[in-house]
């Protein structure tokens, strides 16, 4: 989204060319990272209002790029993940709040695919038996996706992966399987009760014999979203409210600045 505005200072400018003609390229970028900054509060304020309960993390998911002297470009925006890396843990936040038919593959998601047991492209949502331990935010725990993590031997880094959690082998021994976690990719299959069909996704094995399965995470196509907060209007709406006051506040910090140094008496 981009934003054009106009302001005329002239006839300031042209009296502060006179006595400081160095200061007056850094007022326009600095009077841009203002506004940006004042659109990434409005921005944050109106997140509480949008979703349920987002997380402090999700609330700091708005992101501002200054515009600099040589670029006078300001940028508000919400982080991106690198195709096919799933390295932004806040990549659910700009297809949650701008609407997206689909969203790229989340850091867990991607390692699930390198390892070849979600497809490529597919996402996850919270399984049967998550779904039911949501934190008090609405998300499945961190300590859920470590625990799936370690029970399914996935790579984390270019190393080996990380050993399963000692409690988790000793489960998986008493229950006379292999491991404890296992993942079923989409496709038919007779993993299910009665040699039945098992939904894809990332189970847990319990009970006598690991008979009981409890599905951590579900495998699906892709999740959409749809549109939870109109970016233009709150932008536009702190522009016109605040556009004046963030140029007397860029030019006092800049002039302000420069006479300091020249010795100049405001």
């Amino acid at each position: 989204m981009k934003i054009d505005c106009k302001i005329d200072v002239s006839d300031a400018l042209e009296l502060v060319q006179r006595q400081l003609p160095a200061a007056v390229q850094y007022v326009k970028p600095t009077f841009l990272t203002g506004v940006a900054k004042g659109v990434q509060g409005a921005i944050t304020k109106q997140l509480p209002v949008a979703f349920d309960r987002p997380t402090p993390f999700t609330v700091r998911s708005v992101w501002v790029k200054p515009a600099q002297k040589s670029k006078p470009v300001s940028e508000v925006y919400f982080p991106n993940s690198a195709e096919a890396r799933g390295r932004s843990l806040r990549e659910y936040i700009r297809p949650g709040a701008e609407g997206a038919a689909a969203r790229r593959q989340k850091k867990t998601e991607y390692l699930l695919t390198a390892m070849e047991m979600l497809p490529a492209g597919w996402v996850t949502v919270p399984g049967t038996f998550c779904a039911k331990h949501l934190d008090g935010f609405g998300n499945m725990p961190g300590s859920y996706y470590k625990e799936l993590i370690r029970g399914l031997r996935i790579k984390t880094t270019r190393g080996p992966p990380k050993p399963m959690f000692a409690a988790s082998k000793r489960r998986a021994v008493r229950m006379g399987v292999d491991y404890e976690f296992f993942a079923v990719s989409p496709g038919a299959n007779n993993l299910g009760r009665n040699a039945g069909y098992l939904p894809s996704g990332v189970y847990k094995r319990s009970g006598r014999g690991g008979k009981v399965l409890l599905q951590y995470l579900k495998f699906v196509k892709k999740a959409s979203y749809r549109p939870r907060v109109d970016l233009r209007k709150i932008a536009m709406a702190e522009l016109s409210a605040n556009a004046n006051a963030h140029f007397s506040a860029a030019w006092s910090a800049v002039i302000g600045r420069f006479a300091a140094k020249a010795g100049i008496k405001r």
